[in-house]
C-alpha cells in the first residue's frame, strides 16, 4: 500500500515539472508574431554592439513604345456636278427683198399674161444652233497614303519608395547620407578605360538631381533602343531599366526599337539649342545625352 502511494506521488511530481517548463516555454516566445522591426533579429549584432538592417527600396520606370490604333477612313468618291455655260455663234438665215421698177416704152408684155392671177412661191432658208456633246478626260485622281512623324509628350505617374524617420524617447540625430551604390557600367580595363556602359551612374538621371553634370561626356555600349520619336530622339536602356532620351540631328530616323547601339556624348540639363515639340520634351526631363556618335551594335 506504501508502494503505491509513493509510485503516485512521483507521476504527480513528473506532471508538475511538465507544466511548468512548457509554461517558460510559451513565456519565452510571447511577442515573436508583433509588427515592431528588430534589426538585430534579422541581420545580427556585431561584437561591439552596433546593428545593422537592411531594407531594400523600389521604384517604378516607364517605357515609352508606340502601337497601332484606328484614326478613321476617308471616302473619295466622284458626283456629277451641271453649270450653265455660254457660248457664242453666228447664224444666217434668207430675206425677200422686192424691187418695183417703173415700165419703160420699151417694154412690151405679153398680151395673154395680163390681167391672169399669178402666185410665185420662193423657198427661203436659215440656220439654228444644234449642240453636240462629247466627253474628254478632265484629268485624275491619284489617292495614297503615306506617314508623317509628330512629337509629343508621354505624361505618367511613377512611383518610388524613400525612407522616412520617426524617432521615440531619447534618440539622437538620425542623419541619411547617400552611399556610393553598385556600378552602372562594365568593369574598368587594366588600361583603365571603360570596357561599356556609361562614365556616370545612370540612377542619377533618374533621382531628378543632375546638378553639375552638365558638359559630363558619357559613352554607352551595346544600348536597347527602347522608343525612337520622330528623327532626331531616341530612348534606350541606360542599365538595369533606367530609360535615358538621346538627341542627335542625324541617325535617329534610321534606328527602331529593339536595335542595339553604341553612342557617345555629354550630358544636357537644358534644351537651349533645341526648338519646338523636341525642346519642350526635353525640357521635362532632368538631363539627357546630346550624342556625338551614334553606331549600330550586336545584342
Amino acid at each position: 500500500m506504501k508502494l503505491k502511494i509513493a509510485g503516485c506521488q512521483a507521476a504527480l511530481a513528473a506532471a508538475v515539472m511538465v507544466a511548468l517548463t512548457l509554461a517558460s516555454g510559451c513565456a519565452s516566445n510571447k511577442g515573436g508574431t508583433g509588427t515592431d522591426y528588430d534589426a538585430a533579429s534579422e541581420t545580427g549584432s556585431s561584437s561591439s554592439g552596433q546593428t545593422k538592417a537592411v531594407i531594400p527600396l523600389y521604384k517604378e520606370s516607364a517605357e515609352v513604345g508606340t502601337r497601332e490604333v484606328d484614326a478613321g477612313t476617308v471616302r473619295v468618291k466622284k458626283v456629277v456636278k451641271t453649270e450653265t455655260v455660254n457660248q457664242p455663234v453666228v447664224l444666217r438665215h434668207e430675206e425677200i427683198e422686192i424691187l418695183r421698177l417703173p415700165a419703160s416704152a420699151s417694154d412690151n408684155a405679153p398680151a395673154d399674161y395680163a390681167f391672169n392671177g399669178q402666185d410665185t412661191v420662193i423657198h427661203l432658208t436659215k440656220e439654228e444652233p444644234v449642240v453636240q456633246k462629247r466627253t474628254t478626260s478632265a484629268g485624275q485622281l491619284v489617292v495614297q497614303s503615306h506617314s508623317q512623324s509628330s512629337q509629343t509628350s508621354v505624361q505618367t505617374q511613377l512611383r518610388r519608395e524613400e525612407p522616412s524617420v520617426e524617432k521615440s524617447g531619447e534618440v539622437g540625430n538620425v542623419t541619411i547620407t547617400q552611399g556610393a551604390g553598385p556600378s552602372m557600367g562594365s568593369a574598368e580595363s587594366p588600361s583603365g578605360q571603360s570596357s561599356g556602359g556609361s562614365t556616370v551612374n545612370p540612377a542619377v538621371y533618374s533621382s531628378g538631381d543632375a546638378t553639375g553634370m552638365q558638359g559630363t561626356a558619357v559613352e554607352y555600349s551595346n544600348r536597347k533602343v527602347l522608343s525612337v520619336m520622330g528623327d532626331q530622339l531616341t530612348c534606350i536602356d541606360a542599365g538595369d531599366g533606367h530609360p535615358m532620351y538621346i538627341y542627335s540631328k542625324y541617325g535617329a530616323s534610321r534606328l527602331k526599337p529593339g536595335d542595339y547601339i553604341s553612342v557617345t556624348g555629354v550630358i544636357k540639363t537644358s534644351a537651349a539649342d533645341t526648338k519646338g515639340p523636341t525642346k519642350q520634351f526635353l525640357d521635362s526631363q532632368h538631363a539627357y545625352v546630346w550624342a556625338k556618335t551614334i553606331d549600330r551594335a550586336n545584342p
